[in-house]
């Protein structure tokens, strides 16, 4: 199964880059990641650490978000990096999308709505400011303090994706966006699943903006103008405030190699694809400018390559600092 989107000559004349994750869509995919029962490696931290802390008002998201499926466009109203304006949008949608997202919801679960959500289908202002609110207490809550981190690797995806654009063209832009997506022009065709459908644009172009909660499925929302392709960031772990500090290296030959500071910081930077200087100092301890002078050496001795946006570097390993490092940990658990 499949969803595939497909493109006229004017819609590849409109496909546009989004400059970061969405705070409402990572908030409401991350919801899903919540419900499941086998969160896997990638996720399982993050879901123990935010099983703690849920707010109280967020409860009532569970019965508008499914574990799988679609979900309520109006939860995601625009594309945007400003959760105070994505929330606004949110509060100003017209009660015909209410109603309509709401029957199509309840159509696909099989499952009446609860009371306050019909509140909600008849356009009630209340029970809008309810969803407002708890999504708010929920990206506070779940999105939030991983802002940094969401951020640096959808840095990193984004500028693998401008590279193949500017080096290669749109064709090897949308055909490297993730193992699950598909380019065959005029097709881009998404590994789902859960559906089968297809989606013309019809002139409309699409958005593309890099997800890290979507795990290995692209989720497309079509009501916006453009329609938006949230793709899968590949990473190795969510990180979260419990995994603050970088774990004590046993790496004995890394150390003795490059130094226990120096080995700590290849490490990280083996694990964050993209992380930042000030975010390396944040998870390693090391003052940024001892973490400025430890990635000027390594990437003097090819273990990392450094590319800047704006006033932020981000660092990424070479093959051979990735080597090094995989081999390290291989070594260190025969």
């Amino acid at each position: 199964m499949a969803f595939r989107i497909h493109f006229t000559r004017d819609d590849l004349l409109r496909v546009s880059l989004g400059e970061g994750p969405d705070p409402l869509h990572e908030a409401v995919i991350s919801l899903r990641v919540l419900q499941r029962r086998r969160p896997g490696a990638v996720f399982g931290p993050w879901q123990r650490w935010v099983r703690q802390q849920i707010p109280h008002s967020a409860h009532v998201l569970g019965s508008l978000v499914p574990s799988r499926g679609g979900c309520p466009d109006f939860l995601t109203p625009m594309i945007t990096t400003d959760v105070d304006a994505d929330l606004d949008a949110l509060l100003h949608t017209p009660r015909s999308t209410l109603r309509s997202d709401l029957e199509e919801l309840a159509d696909f679960t099989s499952k009446p709505l609860p009371t306050w959500a019909s509140s909600l289908a008849d356009g009630s202002p209340r029970a809008l400011e309810t969803v407002g609110h708890a999504l708010r207490d929920w990206h506070r809550t779940a999105i939030a303090p991983l802002q940094r981190h969401l951020h640096a690797q959808a840095e990193a995806a984004r500028l693998s994706a401008v590279r193949a654009l500017l080096t290669e063209g749109l064709d090897a832009m949308l055909s490297r966006l993730h193992p699950t997506i598909r380019w065959t022009p005029p097709v881009l065709e998404l590994a789902r699943p859960d559906l089968d459908a297809d989606l013309h644009l019809e002139g409309r172009g699409l958005r593309l903006i890099p997800s890290l909660f979507c795990g290995h499925t692209p989720v497309v929302t079509p009501s916006p103008e453009p329609p938006v392709l949230a793709f899968p960031v590949s990473h190795d772990t969510i990180w979260t405030p419990a995994s603050d500090a970088a774990p004590e290296p046993r790496r004995t030959g890394l150390t003795a190699l490059l130094g226990h500071s120096r080995a700590t910081v290849l490490h990280a930077i083996a694990l964050g694809h993209g992380i930042t200087t000030t975010d390396l100092a944040h998870r390693t301890g090391i003052s940024p400018a001892t973490v400025s002078h430890h990635t000027a050496v390594l990437r003097n001795a090819g273990l990392i390559t450094t590319h800047r946006t704006g006033t932020n570097a981000h660092h990424f390993p070479t093959p051979l600092g990735t080597q090094l490092v995989n081999g390290e940990q291989a070594r260190l658990t025969r």
